[in-house]
């Protein structure tokens, strides 16, 4: 299973030369670039697929970018909303945020300006898709039977036969919050850290190889050499969050030439 990316976009705008140069201007980037006419196509489109981040004219005729907007946020996993418009005033701009969009931008804009309010929105996306597949990778870890993940739609509810909580030397994991505490203080941990010390701590006392943390908190299968660089600085920024125990030992240590394990006595 491979980390998911945020990389499908669709433009909405009745102006056919402006989707054309943002097509090729966001292909460019890397992007998958989609494009809609108007509202109705658009709707049609999200239907049929997924998609990452819709970037929404504001007067379009027909269905105009917040009755846009206000039908995309009724679906189950809607993209994230840019909301793009010559003519903006206070009440549209509340609108706009209250349905969700997660960027403005007034017309004319630079290219480039454009471009890091993507990067920005797309950032938000993918910290989203990876907690969804951290909350999927948990549950298969401890044998729960799910539907294949889905990372477009929203998390199912919580089975609440499955275990919620991680336990150990006064370090608290609440699975379903993705919340950590040590001693009834919280922990402040990114989405990797949060991964890797769940799946440390699924594994008590076991060393743990560099390749199987990747493949276990990642879903990817990838050489020692690709698994050290990929998950070393994370290592070591979760060790120094956690600190020492209350018995003053260390809670992940590392295991000469193997790897490291979460250390429960």
């Amino acid at each position: 299973m491979n980390l998911p990316d945020a990389r499908k976009i669709l433009i909405v705008d009745d102006e056919a030369s402006l989707r054309l140069f943002l097509s090729e201007e966001l292909s460019d980037q890397g992007y998958e670039v989609h494009t809609s006419a108007n509202g109705h196509e658009a709707l049609a489109l999200l239907n049929a697929q997924p998609i990452d981040l819709a970037i929404v004219d504001l007067q379009m005729p027909g269905i105009n970018g917040l009755e846009l907007m206000a039908a995309i946020e009724k679906m189950a996993d809607p993209p994230e909303l840019i909301m793009l418009t010559a003519h903006a005033s206070l009440e549209t701009s509340i609108e706009a945020m209250r349905l969700g969009t997660s960027d403005f931008l007034l017309k004319p804009y630079e290219v480039d300006e454009l471009l890091r309010a993507i990067e920005r929105v797309m950032k938000r996306r993918r910290l989203k898709l990876q907690r969804r597949l951290a909350a999927h990778l948990l549950a298969e870890s401890f044998g729960v039977t799910s539907a294949p993940v889905n990372y477009r739609t929203d998390t199912p509810e919580p089975n609440p036969a499955s275990p919620t909580r991680l336990e150990a030397r006064a370090l608290i994991v609440e699975l379903e919050t993705m919340s950590v505490t040590k001693s009834g203080r919280p922990l402040s941990l990114s989405p990797t850290e949060f991964r890797l010390l769940t799946t440390l701590m699924k594994h008590p006392n076991q060393p743990l190889t560099f390749q199987e943390l990747a493949d276990l908190t990642h879903g990817q299968t990838v050489d020692a050499f690709q698994a050290r660089d990929l998950l070393k600085s994370h290592l070591g920024r979760l060790r120094r969050k956690l600190g020492q125990a209350p018995d003053g030992q260390a809670y992940i240590i590392n295991v000469h030439s193997v790897g490291y394990k979460f250390v429960t006595n």
